[in-house]
């Protein structure tokens, strides 16, 4: 969840010190935010202190900061409205006069609704392989995902699928907001959908990858987490790393999510358009881009850094992996 990300980072930020670490093999980097006190991150610690949770926190902070002001600038105005109708002595109860309509702003203040619960699933674990219909939050419609029960003992569900190139993954941002593609072939989940699914409850998440000749690889990260779209999607959760593939993801923690019509990286250019895909591009544009070109099994090879690629599997400039998976599921509790 987004608390316990928050909460992770600031145990991970209190065990650190201002200056040099005197821990032997411990080097440390300091980042500042808005003349705001240093943040000491562990550039080489992976296990107890990730990088990529202390490499959001900044950016997960100011936007909280922000929502916070606005909520507190909502409820004053509202209380200065309250305060006028009882100073006013029209001789009508004053629950009566409340119900003049509120001002535009306060209008969409959001109130928490009752909403009837139902047996939907909220995720994959205990369901059938296949389609699935499941509800993240009583306040929200259920959807329909694709459930794997085959791989690492079931409860994923698949968020991303490219095998065959019939699905353009090239996309302005508007598609990759809600999504593209039928479950049963190449397809993307969509950002919104992600955001509240992995913030709805701690997830893990799973790459399966195989390069053009079948040779397989994964990737497994024991949390993982994007922000809202106010967030640009930021990838501000990136837990520890296991598996075959390497961990070319970790350079993408806590970089927000770039497409060709949207450019929120901090390189120079677009990473998108120089890339031809979309996704958590960083000043060095990436180590991995999983939304890349599908090089088809009889095309020409693709070039200049544009196809599917992993650098510690298939680094690229030339080549594009065929056959990738992402899949996530909430970590049960021990």
């Amino acid at each position: 969840m987004a608390l316990e990300a928050l909460v992770t980072a600031l145990a991970c930020l209190s065990t650190t010190t201002n200056g040099t670490s005197n821990l032997p093999g411990k080097h440390f980097s300091v980042i500042t935010r808005n003349s705001a006190e240093p943040f000491l991150l562990a550039e080489n610690d992976t296990a107890s202190c990730p990088v990529s949770t202390l490499g959001g926190l900044a950016a997960r902070i100011q936007f909280m900061t922000d929502e916070l002001q606005t909520l507190k600038t909502e409820l004053n105005e509202l209380q200065q409205i309250i305060d006028e109708y009882r100073n006013q002595d029209t001789g009508v109860p004053i629950a009566t006069r409340l119900l003049r309509p509120l001002p535009a702003s306060l209008q969409t203040f959001p109130l928490a609704l009752a909403t009837p619960t139902d047996d939907t699933p909220r995720n994959c674990y205990d369901e059938k392989h296949g389609e699935v219909r499941i509800r993240i939050a009583p306040d929200m419609e259920p959807f329909f995902v694709s459930c794997d029960q085959m791989v690492r003992d079931g409860g994923w569900l698949v968020i991303a699928y490219r095998f065959d190139g019939s699905e353009e993954f090239n996309k302005d941002w508007q598609a990759y907001k809600s999504g593209f593609g039928p479950l049963n072939a190449e397809f993307f989940i969509g950002m919104d959908k992600l955001h509240r699914l992995t913030n709805s409850e701690h997830h893990e998440l799973l790459i399966i990858m195989k390069n053009k000749n079948g040779e397989e690889r994964f990737a497994l990260y024991n949390h993982f987490s994007i922000g809202s779209e106010s967030e640009k999607y930021l990838l501000y959760v990136l837990g520890a790393y296991t598996g075959d593939a390497g961990d070319s993801l970790r350079y993408h923690a806590g970089k927000k999510f770039t497409t060709y019509d949207q450019d929120n990286d901090d390189n120079g250019q677009n990473c998108a358009r120089t890339h031809a895909g979309a996704w958590w591009y960083g000043r060095e544009c990436f180590e991995s881009n999983l939304f890349g070109t599908f090089q088809s099994k009889y095309g020409h090879e693709i070039g200049y850094f544009k196809g599917i690629l992993w650098k510690t599997f298939l680094p690229g400039p030339t080549g594009s992996l065929s056959y990738v998976r992402m899949l996530i599921r909430p970590l049960k509790k021990s």
